[in-house]
């Protein structure tokens, strides 16, 4: 899919809010542009802030979520999330984990070559908003 740059943002927004929203959280944009996050999102053990990300892709079923330093310097989030316009889907990655980039595989394991591929994958589903969520308050309780 190709967006026009100025609408690229706020269509990942949309995409991310609704996947988070389709998972059974709850959503909240800020008001204006000047915060250091996209989106909060309201889980029962409190608010967590989102920065969206477009997810790119490097190869037929492979997507990148790539942080840049220089243009997040001091970002104070919870969670980054990956907008996958492709898949109609998102990744997310606790931001305790998250290092300059993530790579998720979305070819289907039956069609890798070995159980060793299979293993090493990165696939979609240990990028769920649930496996970030269930992270990152592992992180929070043993603190």
């Amino acid at each position: 899919m190709d967006l026009e740059r100025g609408w690229r943002g706020d269509a990942s927004e949309a995409l991310v809010a609704a996947d988070i929203l389709r998972n059974g959280y709850g959503v909240a944009y800020p008001h204006g542009h000047e915060q250091k996050y996209d989106l909060i999102t309201d889980v029962e053990w409190g608010l967590l802030r989102v920065q969206v990300k477009t997810a790119s892709d490097y190869d037929k079923y492979r997507y990148e979520l790539e942080i840049s330093p220089e243009r997040c310097p001091d970002c104070t989030v919870d969670i980054f999330a990956g907008a996958i316009h492709e898949e109609g889907t998102a990744i997310y990655v606790p931001a305790h984990e998250m290092g300059k980039t993530q790579r998720v595989n979305f070819n289907p394991p039956e069609e890798m070559p070995s159980d060793w591929h299979r293993e090493q994958a990165n696939l979609p589903g240990d990028f769920s908003i649930d496996e970030a969520l269930l992270k990152i308050r592992e992180v929070t309780d043993s603190q």
